[in-house]
């Protein structure tokens, strides 16, 4: 059962925040992203770094202690927002517990960059780390919601190219498999979830096939919906989902 702090929340947070997302509006969507990202401040106790890859942009988030562990993350947003201040404090978060150097990938976002333009860039940061010395087993990966998904689809992409896997991965409350045939994404507990309505109001403006540049078809290969892969034979797991999605 959800705890007091989290119905609380969800009673207080639900009306804006599913009246937000219900007209799924990119443009607009990205620029109230823009406002709040505005009004929070830089995480304390990490250190920052800015870099370039080939496509997309990345942050080192480090903590005041050299360490010899990795954190690679993909944050969520549907595949098409960003809020990086957002992002930025939960990496540094992360990485003050686990004392890890956290990188987080600001991959491609669709639909201008369609599927599989930000799983590129996601594996692009892998093989940054690797090319930087870093070996696989101190490495491990993860995300949030579409960067969950990123997560999933990336050990299937290294398992498929034949390069090295993580130590492990993680994925928070992931999206796991967007197709439209028989069970794939299901929507339910959409009274409860906090965040996103039942349904998308304006079909032209669903993630999933936005994501895919409109190729419903696209939906179904497994580095878009993971769960469709073969999932054996990958890296220790750990998934965290809410009793309230």
């Amino acid at each position: 059962m959800p705890s007091f702090q989290t119905r609380l929340f969800n009673n207080v947070a639900s009306i804006p925040l599913k009246k937000m997302f219900s007209d799924f509006n990119i443009k607009k969507l990205r620029k109230r992203l823009a406002r709040i990202d505005r009004l929070q401040s830089s995480p304390e106790g990490v250190i920052i770094e800015q870099i370039k890859l080939s496509h997309s942009e990345a942050e080192w988030i480090r903590p005041p202690v050299v360490t010899g562990r990795f954190i690679l993350y993909f944050p969520g947003g549907a595949w098409v927002l960003r809020s990086p201040k957002t992002h930025r404090a939960l990496a540094a978060k992360i990485a003050r517990v686990s004392n890890a150097n956290v990188l987080i990938v600001f991959y491609r976002l669709a639909p201008e960059n369609p599927f599989p333009a930000g799983l590129d860039d996601c594996i692009e940061g892998y093989e940054y780390l690797l090319a930087q010395g870093v070996s696989p087993s101190q490495i491990v990966i993860g995300g949030d919601s579409a960067g969950g998904n990123l997560t999933l689809a990336s050990l299937l992409v290294l398992k498929d190219k034949n390069i090295a896997l993580p130590a492990g991965a993680f994925a928070l409350s992931p999206s796991t498999d967007m197709s439209f045939k028989e069970g794939g994404a299901q929507v339910g507990d959409g009274e409860l979830d906090p965040l996103f309505p039942e349904a998308i109001e304006n079909d032209e403006y669903d993630p999933r096939l936005l994501y895919v540049n409109g190729d419903i078809d696209q939906l179904d290969h497994p580095y878009a919906s993971p769960l469709r892969g073969n999932l054996k034979d990958l890296c220790p797991l750990l998934l965290h989902v809410g009793s309230t999605e």
